[in-house]
């Protein structure tokens, strides 16, 4: 298989010296031969770059090519950027520095691909299960639901209206059109649902219905910043809607609508219980009239202006 095409992972690593040797072990255990693997260190603090160099330098022979740096932090968003520009595989597979792959990833993505024929295919994603801090494994009682397998062209709805999601350690996008629509948005903490939602409206994104990785909860997740992320989460719906006004239908707007409004009250009401009566004139008022970008905004704002 000395023919098979270049395929990039990318790991933008920060502050995980725990977990990157079993990344890294998982990354070149992988069954698929041509590999190149970018790794830019974005300022850790711990130990992870001396630890991810000692334990890659042994392994140097499994990578057609092989990107190690540590440079001053600039935030996930502009890392990941970075070592996604770094890399020179048609199709990247970006990988959080906690995440585990299994290891037929790369091999089942690419084998995919290449069957579906799909011309425009942006992003590709599988399913996945948790570890812990451990490595075990974490049963969840709520199980996600699934988009239907194969390419999608409208993929947008369901991201925006949270039908359905995209686990990120499962990914593999196609380089050259994740730039040219500007890659991930660095003013934004939960940049990953934006650049999905402007993939998505251009080109088809795929979904492989097996489990190709594992998610590592712990402590440390970002998502654990409550305020911010949903604060994220009204902003990107606000510049979605302003982008790309008459996409999402009236009745599903308006149920989203209320629906993430409730939640915005649900984390805000210990501490701002004043703020009842907007909630409750918004949610009534959006029975009859379609919300707007400046309604989403308006909610945005204000969990910007609570969070630490």
């Amino acid at each position: 298989m000395n023919s098979a095409p270049l395929v990039s992972i990318a790991i933008p690593a920060y502050n995980h010296a725990s977990f990157i040797e079993a990344c890294l072990a998982s990354v070149c255990a992988q069954t698929y031969p041509e590999l190149e693997l970018v790794l830019i260190d974005d300022g850790s603090t711990d130990d992870t770059f001396q630890i991810a160099t000692r334990f890659l330098e042994p392994h140097r022979n499994r990578f057609r090519r092989m990107v190690l740096e540590r440079r001053q932090n600039q935030g996930v968003s502009a890392n990941s950027n970075s070592c996604i520009e770094a890399c020179q595989g048609e199709w990247v597979h970006l990988l959080g520095s906690d995440d585990v792959l299994h290891p037929n990833k790369v091999e089942c993505i690419q084998q995919s691909i290449e069957h579906w024929h799909c011309p425009g295919l942006a992003l590709v994603h599988a399913d996945c299960d948790y570890i812990g801090q451990d490595g075990s494994t974490v049963t969840r009682s709520r199980q996600k639901s699934r988009p239907a397998p194969g390419p999608d062209f409208h993929a947008y709805r369901w991201l925006f209206l949270g039908e359905h999601y995209i686990f990120n350690p499962t990914i593999a996008l196609h380089r050259e059109t994740f730039l040219a629509i500007g890659g991930f948005d660095k003013t934004l903490p939960l940049e990953d649902l934006d650049c999905w939602l402007r993939l998505s409206v251009n080109y088809p994104v795929a979904r492989l219905p097996e489990v190709l990785a594992s998610y590592r909860k712990h402590p440390g997740n970002s998502s654990r910043r409550r305020l911010k992320m949903l604060a994220a989460l009204f902003t990107t719906y606000s510049r979605f809607l302003m982008a790309r006004p008459g996409l999402i239908g009236k009745e599903d707007l308006q149920q989203h609508f209320r629906r993430n409004v409730l939640r915005f009250w649900r984390r805000i009401r210990g501490q701002r219980p004043w703020l009842f009566l907007k909630v409750a004139t918004v949610v009534l008022l959006s029975r009859w009239r379609t919300p707007e970008a400046l309604d989403y905004a308006y909610f945005a704002a204000t969990l910007d202006d609570m969070a630490p």
